[in-house]
């Protein structure tokens, strides 16, 4: 599956939106379960986070469980700060297993926690005590991702595009969308990051050519 996406933030993106949550469909597990798909970008500066936050957003209108968007960029929370509401309700996401991250050195005090931002729309936020952290790993969990797709419908997971860190991830999802810069296209690119992923175990389920860049250049 391939798709081109116009993901600037001026623009409204439901229709390509809901196009692309029902191309996805058969990923959905049998039993009713939830599903995890990771949003990864191909190169830094793709729009990741505008494709993945959209596509929560696109998600979550048809969800009863919920939908709860990810943001691995523990050091900014990005999709929080400029998501945040008034009420600021805070739940758990550790779901009682042991998490996908580790932090270092042992004892730590950090933790990720998830707020509603709209109707049946989550996003997490990695709180910690600053300057504690000297060292943040992400590493395989499956127990984890078993206990999401238990408890909610869609698990949307914005990676860092600039980092290999959270490789191990991939092979706990069950879909990877590379998302790529329309204007700066490189085959190499995403065959090397395909091949990362295909590695550890991951899937690839399509890619999405964003033209935002393009967008903003031609204005």
């Amino acid at each position: 599956m391939q798709r081109a996406i116009r993901s600037d933030s001026m623009v409204d993106l439901s229709f390509e939106m809901r196009a692309l949550v029902d191309q996805l469909e058969p990923i959905a597990r049998p039993g009713g379960k939830g599903r995890v798909l990771m949003f990864l970008g191909a190169s830094k500066g793709a729009g990741t986070s505008t494709v993945a936050r959209e596509f929560a957003r696109a998600a979550a209108a048809r969800s009863r469980r919920g939908v709860w968007l990810f943001d691995l960029d523990f050091a900014r929370n990005g999709h929080w700060q400029q998501l945040r509401g008034q009420v600021d309700e805070t739940f758990d996401a550790s779901f009682g297993r042991q998490p996908f991250w580790r932090a270092s050195p042992d004892g730590t005090r950090a933790r990720l926690v998830a707020h509603p931002v709209a109707d049946h729309l989550y996003v997490t936020e990695f709180q910690r005590q600053r300057g504690a952290i000297e060292r943040l790993e992400f590493g395989r969990s499956p127990d984890y991702w078993k206990a999401v797709r238990g408890s909610i419908d869609l698990a949307v997971i914005d990676a860092p595009g600039s980092s290999r860190a959270i490789l191990p991830v991939t092979s706990d999802v069950d879909g990877v969308i590379l998302v790529a810069d329309d204007m700066r296209w490189s085959e190499q690119s995403i065959a090397a990051r395909r091949q990362a992923i295909e590695q550890r175990g991951g899937v690839v389920a399509g890619i999405v050519s964003n033209r935002a860049r393009a967008a903003r250049r031609a204005a």
